[in-house]
């Protein structure tokens, strides 16, 4: 039996079980690296180095491409939302107008430009002479953010597909807005702590 073929309320129901785990996973992950990099952040001999500037104009790309992906979900009416709200089965097209109907591309291009970014900023720190191995805090800096990217880019590949599905477009945009709180987490251990 394939997926399709189940009805559709236990498909929607494995698929956000699905993305729950996915979510609780990632929070998992990146609370163990978030305590390694603490508990390394208290040994003699930590230097902390300077973020790149591109970092921070990432930060507000990645919140744009959230509000866009935000506005793609909340355009999109679903069948089973109309359904339990009868006053909207008569707006019920299933198809986002206006301004929301590039919000969900816009938001993959968004995800597009934060990625180049993130490429950017390793290009800088290479530059100075910052790679890997130079210190344990450019290790967790190359660490955290690459593995923040390859998140990133699963996410991207889902709100790709939500492009033709429209049926996972909340679950890959949750997904999404999750990935962008990620981002401010490993953002404040870079920046703050340790």
């Amino acid at each position: 039996m394939t997926a399709d073929a189940l009805p559709a309320p236990v498909r929607a129901q494995s698929n956000r079980v699905l993305v729950v785990a996915l979510i609780a996973t990632t929070a998992m992950l990146f609370t163990a690296f978030a305590a390694a990099y603490l508990e390394r952040s208290g040994a003699r001999g930590w230097r902390r180095l300077d973020l790149p500037g591109i970092l921070w104009a990432n930060t507000l790309v990645l919140a744009l491409s959230s509000v866009a992906a935000e506005i793609a979900r909340r355009s999109r009416a679903r069948p089973f939302d109309a359904v339990k709200d009868r006053s909207n089965v008569a707006s019920f097209t299933g198809k986002p107008q206006g301004i929301a109907r590039w919000a969900l591309p816009a938001s993959v291009l968004l995800g597009l430009l934060f990625l180049a970014g993130q490429a950017a900023a390793w290009a800088e720190l290479r530059a100075e002479g910052v790679f890997l191995p130079t210190s344990p805090y450019a290790s967790f800096f190359y660490l955290l953010t690459a593995i923040h990217a390859v998140h990133v880019a699963a996410a991207l590949l889902a709100l790709s597909v939500a492009l033709t599905r429209a049926r996972i477009l909340g679950l890959a945009v949750g997904f999404w807005h999750f990935m962008g709180i990620v981002w401010l987490y490993v953002l404040l251990i870079l920046k703050v702590l340790g």
